[in-house]
């Protein structure tokens, strides 16, 4: 997604930014999903019993959500874009 700024770099348009602005929203709100997932894991405090599996299946489920937003759509992959 690194874009180089040189002779040829072109201001884009209102619809590329928009769209690059909906790509930002979708990761922010799957990040917030993931943390919050991990921050159930978590809430279990010290009365949790030793060896209890709640801290390492949160993580897991967060692992999960991230793959799954990291995944190319099809039309990605019909439009060769990999960003």
């Amino acid at each position: 997604m690194i874009r180089q700024i040189g002779s040829q770099y072109q201001e884009p348009s209102g619809t590329a930014l928009e769209e690059r602005v909906h790509q930002l929203e979708t990761q922010v709100a799957t990040l917030a999903d993931a943390l919050r997932v991990l921050a159930r894991g978590l809430e279990d405090g010290p009365m949790a019993e030793p060896g209890d599996r709640t801290v390492v299946e949160a993580a897991r489920q967060a692992y999960d959500l991230l793959l799954a937003a990291r995944a190319p759509s099809a039309a990605d992959e019909d439009s060769g874009d990999r960003g």
